[in-house]
């Protein structure tokens, strides 16, 4: 009888390698997790006992999802870009905007992120960092004047644009959103290279 934590041990490992796999066909995806199950269940009959250990080194010795998806086909260099979209996406506005549209670019026709993700990107902010930084050339208050100029008195009163702690919220959320995104992004991105 095999043990839930071997056989969760195979379950991630399958996970990732079809992860790696997921720029082949569905069918030829299949054939290859087939033949990993097959070979693994074939290995694990000869065990002693349901060991993690023994199950690590088969598992090692099948090779690390990288060099699965290499050997079948999956060429590497079309994710060496991917590192660069979380921080194109942060600062690339800052490249007279071409650098975030490139970066949006770039999420969008990859397969690392799921639509959530690219979504999020996209959204959450739009130029990345370039939109706080831009709302701290904002006026936080205004002046209203009345009387003349003439001889009389002139009184000014001083408007604020949004109440102090509702705008100081705002001014690190907008900083910070974008932020946690570009690291989510990365992560999902090291999860799925793995």
């Amino acid at each position: 009888m095999h043990s839930s934590k071997t056989d969760q041990l195979i379950a991630d490992y399958l996970h990732r390698v079809r992860l790696a796999l997921e720029h082949l066909t569905p069918s030829r995806r299949d054939e290859i997790i087939e033949d990993l199950i097959q070979h693994i269940t074939e290995a694990r009959s000869h065990f002693s006992s349901d060991s993690e250990a023994e199950l690590r080194t088969l598992l090692d010795h099948l090779g690390s999802p990288a060099e699965i998806a290499e050997a079948a086909g999956v060429r590497p260099h079309t994710r060496k870009i991917e590192p660069w979209v979380p921080w194109m996406l942060l600062f690339g506005a800052f490249v007279f905007f071409v650098g975030w549209l490139i970066g949006l670019i770039m999420l969008w026709s990859s397969r690392t992120w799921r639509l959530r993700d690219k979504l999020l990107g996209t959204l959450i902010w739009p130029g990345g960092l370039l939109l706080p930084f831009m709302l701290l050339g904002l006026p936080v208050s205004s002046q209203s004047c009345e009387g003349t100029s003439s001889g009389g008195s002139i009184h000014c009163t001083p408007h604020g644009v949004l109440p102090e702690p509702l705008g100081a919220v705002i001014g690190i959320v907008t900083f910070l959103a974008p932020i946690l995104v570009a690291v989510h992004l990365d992560r999902v991105r090291r999860r799925r290279a793995v």
